[in-house]
């Protein structure tokens, strides 16, 4: 009877299993958010790590083909969302809603030089009152307005005479027929064609087409992890790679490098243009992409901008070195400005991007 009575009272009540268990919740709960914070600042990190690898394998590549290999940053979602029927035209949307981020990256590669489909292939250059003219000789395949080699708006470069500078030239608008000009800048070549382009005889040349996709495998950042393109872009505040329209939401942001791994050209919303600052992708959180504005910070919604764990990777225009940074804080520069008021959108991007320009990766423009 006493044994009995003894473990009688060494048993647990119903109370205090109740508070045991409650404990144990509430333990849960704290280590379920800490795990998911780390989980969270993991995945930006690890995506971070796996796009510097990814351009130093297309710096790589660019090497051993002796030829331009670049990075192709695919935007998630570039067709237009179905409009909801009846609905006041302000609730639908315009832009999809993936336009301004990224989670998979492919190579680009520049295909091989086009010299013609003779062995002596000429072309001549004839001015017909408003632009140069670009005509290719009749078995060229590029007189074919069905040609798959330059389609219709497309831009491309041209050496005439094997020797001397690319010009930028492109294919008109017109489907209807194969026209190409030529588009003379004074400052990257001089406006100079060759006397030999003008007679008609005309001269070799060598055209350098668009990049295309690579087929090799794509890296795709971890789950959660984007690189947001609303406030990447090229120099210390730039923020070009935005979607502003849907027609900018069709076009991939592209990078291109040098065999020597230095930055060549860089695509986006249609154009072509040699960047005159560092490059910078910021790879954050997919759910903090453009929610209402690129600095909001509440106690709901927070922008990529605006979180310090996210992080920069930025490529070195002049020598392709890549940079990975956290963001810098940039309350704390609006809070120490003399004129806070004044600050613009670009002032902020550039504060964001501090250390970067002012750690391993030194910007002097």
């Amino acid at each position: 009877m006493k044994h009995q009575l003894r473990r009688h009272l060494r048993a647990m009540t119903l109370v205090e299993i109740m508070v045991v268990i409650a404990i144990i919740g509430i333990l849960a709960v704290v280590m379920l958010s800490a795990v998911k914070y780390q989980y969270r600042n993991r995945s930006v990190k690890e995506g971070e790590r796996q796009l510097n690898a990814f351009i130093g394998a297309a710096q790589a590549r660019a090497q051993q083909l002796g030829r331009p290999v670049g990075i192709w940053i695919e935007r998630f979602s570039k067709e237009a969302p179905a409009p909801i029927v009846g609905a006041n035209p302000t609730l639908n949307q315009i832009l999809p809603i993936g336009a301004n981020y990224a989670v998979q990256v492919y190579q680009a590669e520049v295909p091989r030089p086009y010299t013609g489909d003779l062995r002596d292939s000429r072309v001549t250059v004839s001015n017909n009152g408003t632009h140069w003219a670009i005509n290719f000789p009749p078995a060229s395949a590029l007189r074919n307005e069905n040609n798959p080699l330059i389609r219709a708006g497309e831009r491309f470069k041209i050496q005439f005479d094997h020797r001397g500078p690319f010009h930028e030239a492109v294919r008109s608008g017109n489907l209807a027929a194969a026209e190409y000009i030529l588009m003379l800048d004074t400052v990257n070549t001089g406006g100079q064609i060759p006397k030999g382009a003008m007679t008609s005889s005309g001269v070799p040349y060598t055209v350098h087409r668009r990049p295309v996709r690579s087929l090799t495998a794509p890296l795709r950042l971890p789950q959660g992890a984007a690189i947001d393109l609303s406030v990447s872009g090229t120099g210390p505040g730039g923020t070009e790679f935005i979607s502003s329209s849907l027609a900018a939401a069709q076009h991939p942001v592209v990078v291109m490098f040098h065999p020597d791994g230095s930055v060549g050209d860089v695509h986006f919303d249609g154009k072509l243009e040699r960047p005159l600052g560092w490059i910078h992708f910021l790879v954050g959180r997919q759910e903090m992409v453009f929610p209402t504005n690129r600095l909001l910070e509440t106690e709901t919604e927070q922008a990529n901008l605006m979180y310090n764990e996210n992080r920069w990777v930025s490529i070195n225009h002049r020598n392709g070195a890549v940079t990975s940074e956290v963001l810098a804080n940039i309350n704390n520069f609006v809070r120490t400005h003399p004129d806070p008021a004044s600050l613009t959108l670009p002032d902020k991007v550039a504060a964001s991007r501090e250390l970067v320009r002012s750690g391993t990766g030194l910007e002097d423009d």
